[in-house]
């Protein structure tokens, strides 16, 4: 994985210094169209030479400064990047989205480090990185977190476990997020510690077969007593935690950024099927339904498009991403990517479902996106209960504000008065209801979309709004969350005594090591 490209890379600085991003995006797609994704798939590995050509264009130091090697690229130009990759293969586009923001930001933020400058110059030529949040009993909650880092004077011991890695065994540098003790150290105070991958101790113990994703690895990672000099703990006298956020919010607008490069592709195989397959005397592309269907998934793609330009030009304003606008942004495009990925199949038939077709590897590959760098549900609540508390309500408030969208705010708190902020439901719905006034907010200021279409994107949203009210979460009495429990276990009743295949128990006991 580690070809030196250096001389190759030096070149392709000096044409995007000439050429700019638009020289830089032309090349890169050209490259991309050579190589067979499929097969990637079919061997669970990139293609051969992916590495070496997503190194060579620089993709490895997208924003990273041009001290250490990067291309300091503004962050649009950084996602369109990303989302341009993405339309060939997710994995390779998921790779460039841990890496860049991941892991690599949290190495640029702590000069600290021994021979940091050769550290980074190595990563943004192709040194992989990979970020080593994700527990078996914790996920990315770092409340959950149960590795430790024991630190002394002069060297720190890692301990634990962490799944879901990605890019772990391929990495040549690891940041690994741990629980600090240890004489003079706030105990459970989340450290970041610089790990390199053929440390004494660090073993990778399991490649998880994925869904999706095929092409890139992912692994889990036993940490056994690993000693680092402490010189290499990131976060050093501060939280952890807020390195660690402030990468996770910028991988979820990657995230986003890697649902509208496969939404895109979806639309476009499936228009050019329509436009060939013929029900009797017209094309498929010519029925109405059809027409109208197309014009649909194009006006979310247009919305989720406006939503990454917005959350883009508030990181280039404040210096680093609103998390609820990033939120609610990669809940946007994991969902209406799915749906679109979906309905896409669909339109295909019998070979939307055959692998040989973009479209079938697309809707395993987008499936995970709903999971990345935080659950939809997740999200949803965080952002409903940042809407709903009155010690968050005001930076919700002033984010709508920025967006001129102050009326949609207001609208949205007096529909939620006198619900129960702690209630699961409540939280879920104040969140899409954040979401989509956010998406509403952005398509209504105008600047974030220069296309023919973006006032009926707006009304596509304000359509979903109007939905959305139609499932608004009653005020379920203890009586009725009873009744809620009591199907349930009916229904695990019955399933005890009628479904006995020893598969369900197989897998279950497979759950069980990650729960």
């Amino acid at each position: 994985m580690y070809t030196r490209v250096d001389s190759l890379f030096e070149e392709t600085q000096e044409r995007t210094a000439e050429g700019g991003a638009p020289g830089l995006y032309s090349s890169l797609i050209d490259d991309l169209s050579q190589l067979n994704f499929a097969d990637a798939d079919e061997r669970r590995a990139f293609p051969p030479t992916l590495h070496s050509i997503l190194a060579r264009h620089g993709l490895f130091g997208l924003t990273a400064p041009a001290e250490h090697g990067g291309l300091a690229l503004p962050l649009q130009e950084a996602i369109d990047l990303i989302s341009a990759t993405a339309s060939f293969d997710i994995s390779a586009a998921s790779t460039l989205v841990i890496h860049n923001f991941l892991a690599l930001p949290c190495i640029e933020a702590a000069p600290h480090i021994p021979e940091q400058k050769h550290v980074m110059w190595g990563a943004t030529r192709g040194d992989l990185c990979a970020f080593a949040l994700t527990e078996p009993g914790a996920g990315s909650a770092p409340r959950h977190i149960e590795a430790s880092v024991f630190i002394d004077e002069d060297r720190v011991r890692i301990s634990g476990r962490k799944i879901w890695i990605g890019l772990a065994d391929w990495a040549r540098w690891i940041v690994c997020f741990a629980r600090a003790s240890g004489p003079g150290h706030a105990k459970g105070r989340l450290v970041g510690v610089l790990v390199d991958r053929q440390a004494p101790g660090l073993k990778v113990t399991h490649e998880h077969r994925t869904l999706g994703l095929r092409g890139i690895i992912q692994n889990t990672l036993e940490f056994q007593n690993v000693e680092v000099p402490s010189a290499y703990v990131l976060s050093r006298d501060q939280d952890g935690w807020g390195a660690a956020a402030s990468s996770m919010n910028r991988g979820r607008i990657g995230v986003a950024a890697m649902g509208l490069g496969a939404l895109e592709r979806a639309i476009q195989v499936a228009a050019s099927y329509a436009s060939h397959r013929r029900l009797g005397k017209l094309r498929l592309i010519e029925n109405s339904y059809i027409e109208q269907l197309f014009g649909q998934l194009v006006l979310r793609r247009e919305v989720v498009k406006a939503m990454l330009a917005a959350s883009c030009r508030l990181v280039s304003a404040q210096g680093g991403p609103n998390v609820h606008l990033a939120s609610a942004t990669k809940v946007l495009s994991s969902e209406w990517c799915g749906l679109v990925a979906d309905q896409c199949v669909q339109l295909l038939g019998g070979r939307g479902y055959d692998e040989g077709t973009p479209v079938a590897k697309i809707y395993r590959d987008v499936r995970i996106l709903r999971i990345f760098e935080g659950p939809t549900e997740t999200l949803l609540s965080h952002l409903g209960r940042c809407l709903l508390s009155r010690a968050t309500r005001d930076e919700i408030a002033d984010l709508f504000l920025s967006l001129d969208a102050a009326p949609v705010h207001a609208a949205a708190i007096e529909e939620l008065a006198g619900l129960n902020e702690t209630d699961g439901a409540v939280l879920i719905y104040a969140g899409w209801l954040t979401t989509l006034g956010l998406a509403q907010a952005v398509m209504s200021a105008g600047c974030f979309s220069a296309s023919d279409c973006a006032n009926a994107a707006a009304d596509l949203v304000s359509s979903e709004l109007a939905t959305l009210r139609t499932r608004a979460p009653a005020r379920l009495s203890f009586e009725g969350r009873i009744r809620a429990s009591r199907t349930l276990n009916t229904f695990l009743q019955d399933a005890a005594s009628s479904i006995r295949s020893p598969v369900l128990t197989n897998d279950y006991l497979k759950l069980v090591q990650y729960v």
